[in-house]
């Protein structure tokens, strides 16, 4: 007999406004830092994960509209099935900073979070079937017909699908001691701080937002 949860069940659609797309940030630790992770039971993860002291949560921000999840399955004959996750995107323009850290995700083993226009989270990848990471630099040309910046993509198989969270997770922003706590939003909501975290405005994503200021302005989108 099968548990519960995977029960035949009505596939319930919510009557709501319908959004296509990822938001540009998406959050990543390494599958390591997982502690008591709920492989088994429930798709949804209800509870918020927990990561072992002194770990945390780091953002990729890509460039607007480029980010994209897509999961297909993939049979494996007498095996069974799995799921093939792909999250991809696009970093714009090269610098320094920004190609160390590309470095330090190389060969890692990760758990990623992304969430969607239509405010829901989804985790990619797990402790035993953890997300890689790569990705393709391109200088772009001087005529701007390409610009220059890196398309990146995490990919995964994995036995279950993606799933489903609602818990909240801890965000690296210039260090483990000054972090943002980040869940699920209901409509797709964009919190944007100024670089003293001070909440400059929350809106729908998706939304233009215009900042007039008469000195130069410094802020960050989550």
């Amino acid at each position: 007999m099968l548990a519960p949860e995977y029960d035949l069940r009505n596939l319930v659609q919510v009557p709501a406004d319908n959004h296509g797309g990822v938001e540009t940030c998406v959050w990543y630790t390494l599958a390591a830092n997982l502690v008591d992770f709920p492989a088994t039971g429930e798709l949804v993860i209800r509870d918020s994960l927990q990561l072992q002291p002194g770990t945390t949560w780091y953002q990729a921000l890509s460039v607007r509209r480029t980010v994209r999840y897509k999961q297909t399955p993939k049979a494996q004959g007498r095996h069974g099935d799995l799921w093939q996750q792909r999250l991809t995107g696009t970093l714009a323009r090269h610098t320094p900073e920004l190609a160390l850290g590309l470095e330090a995700l190389e060969g890692q083993e990760l758990v990623v979070l992304y969430r969607d226009l239509n405010g829901h989270v989804q985790l990619l990848g797990t402790p035993e079937q953890p997300v890689s990471w790569t990705d393709t630099y391109d200088s772009g040309t001087a005529d701007f017909t390409n610009r220059n910046n890196y398309d990146w993509t995490l990919a995964a198989d994995t036995v279950r699908r993606a799933r489903p969270y609602l818990g909240t997770w801890q965000v690296a922003e210039g260090g483990l001691q000054s972090g943002i706590e980040l869940g699920a939003g209901a409509g797709g909501t964009v919190t944007i701080r100024n670089r003293a975290g001070q909440v400059v405005a929350t809106v729908q994503a998706g939304q233009t937002v215009v900042l007039r200021s008469g000195f130069r302005v410094a802020f960050s989108i989550f």
